[in-house]
């Protein structure tokens, strides 16, 4: 497993790296980058399909040990490994401080894109309670979602087609490896979603303020309840919002007009009955 030396930043390597700090790049090729020491070992643990690993020459003498140790394994000791001077990983790095090692990651065993979800979805679940997020366009707050959501022991995701991207690079640093360790499919049909989870008997919950919202503290939950949280701004469509069995608020003081959308997610998760 020795190194590849790499020196010019334009390299086809480096190139390659390079690209997948854009979207359509990573959409093109279905691989995607995770930065730092820990995102590399959460995707090793979680035995993800690593494609190569980049390291700066500027720290390899810390880093190469890690790195070795950590693909030791038969699973990965064909990764190819790469050394890259300093100004050749600065051109893939999107980190200010960059602890000098990238991933790069197959998207395709992270999560599955599809038109919509059915009734066997949810009953291939086991009635483990889900997170379905609506429009949920800000990276940090996807990131953040997910890793409550594996903190709760949640152990699947639905994602309308229009959230925020799950392989950007700010997704996955906020996630800090959840991404590796959650169902996560993203559907076209959000709506699909209220309909089958209900015909397999589950509980659809919009976490919202409306005129039938109870409150958090009132509510009874239930195996098999899928939590829904909309859009940081508009919430959740009125026209999906009727597709659902409840309407829940989280009680604040008056003087506080609304909650982040990935702390209001948090405190849903944990009260719902996600205790890890």
């Amino acid at each position: 497993m020795e190194p590849i030396c790499i020196t010019s930043r334009s390299n086809p390597e480096v190139m390659l790296a390079a690209s997948l700090l854009q979207k359509k790049y990573r959409e093109q090729r279905g691989l995607f980058i995770a930065e730092g020491v820990k995102l590399f070992e959460e995707a090793v643990s979680s035995g993800v399909g690593i494609e190569r690993v980049y390291v700066s020459e500027k720290q390899k003498g810390t880093l190469l040990p890690i790195v070795f140790s950590a693909l030791g394994g038969s699973r990965y000791q064909n990764v190819p490994i790469f050394l890259l001077s300093e100004a050749a990983f600065e051109k893939i790095s999107s980190e200010n401080s960059p602890q000098g090692i990238i991933t790069v990651i197959n998207s395709l065993d992270i999560f599955k894109k599809c038109t919509k979800i059915y009734k066997k979805d949810f009953e291939s679940e086991e009635n483990s309670r889900a997170l379905a997020l609506c429009s949920v366009r800000d990276p940090g707050n996807i990131g953040a979602i997910l890793r409550s959501a594996v903190a709760f022991g949640y152990r699947s995701v639905i994602l309308s087609s229009d959230c925020a991207e799950l392989t950007s690079p700010k997704t996955v640093r906020a996630a800090m490896g959840a991404l590796f360790k959650i169902s996560l499919t993203v559907v076209s049909d959000f709506a699909s979603l209220f309909t089958s989870a209900r015909e397999a008997g589950r509980r659809v919950l919009c976490a919202e303020l409306s005129e039938r919202a109870v409150s958090l503290r009132e509510l009874v939950p239930r195996e098999g309840d899928v939590v829904v949280i909309g859009n940081e701004g508009h919430g959740i469509p009125a026209e999906l919002s009727r597709l659902a069995d409840q309407s829940v608020y989280i009680p604040i003081a008056p003087s506080t007009e609304s909650l982040n959308a990935a702390v209001a997610a948090s405190v849903l998760l944990w009260e719902l009955g996600g205790k890890g």
